[in-house]
């Protein structure tokens, strides 16, 4: 469900799409591929993923190659964002693209075994009812796995410097923090880490 306060929020994201590939690292791709190298055992056996931001679409060449079986939900609140990703080239697992809050998913209770939420976390307005959703839709046992690739502070810098005045306000919370909210919508909490490269949390539904 798209409500009207997100409309402003919309219109940014839309706007920056264009742009968005170009201002990001020459190594991102490289980079990534590092930071969930010891992950990967998480991914297999995977079957209906959700990818949550998925923006133009930089995390879903890592999720076809680690979990090539799954059948992905690829999710964010902007079209043209998605667009974009979708003109890149369906890596083969993507199923859907969907357009949708995650504070409101229009998805079936226990329709999904992975959550991934690459560089989207920060922008979870809600964070309590965005992750009480994502609790909702996995299935027991499935995995949620939120990963910004730079520094929690690199995050919040970029962002308060953001056009929009909502947008400056998405700072990421100290991982311990966040990890508590994760753990009291429903999760147990595997593992946490924020360091001067990356902003982990891995959970699995309870």
């Amino acid at each position: 469900m798209l409500t009207p306060s997100n409309r402003a929020l919309i219109a940014f994201f839309d706007a920056l799409a264009p742009r968005w590939n170009a201002m990001q690292t020459a190594d991102r791709h490289e980079r990534l591929a590092r930071q969930l190298a010891p992950h990967a055992a998480l991914f297999e056996g995977a079957r209906r993923g959700l990818d949550i931001g998925t923006g133009t679409g930089a995390f879903l060449p890592h999720l076809a190659r680690l979990a090539p079986q799954a059948q992905v939900i690829a999710l964010d609140l902007s079209l043209a964002m998605l667009r974009i990703a979708r003109a890149a080239g369906d890596p083969g697992t993507v199923r859907a693209w969907l357009q949708a809050d995650v504070q409101h998913l229009p998805l079936a209770d226990g329709c999904v075994d992975l959550v991934t939420c690459h560089n989207s976390f920060a922008h979870f307005e809600e964070g309590t009812d965005a992750l009480h959703e994502l609790a909702r839709v996995l299935v027991p046992g499935g995995v949620l796995f939120i990963l910004h690739d730079i520094a929690r502070e690199q995050v919040n810098a970029i962002h308060a410097r953001a056009e929009n005045p909502r947008v400056r306000r998405h700072l990421l919370p100290p991982v311990d923090l966040a990890a508590a909210q994760v753990a009291a919508a429903g999760f147990a909490v595997v593992s946490v880490d924020d360091t001067a490269e990356h902003y982990l949390i891995i959970a699995r539904r309870a």
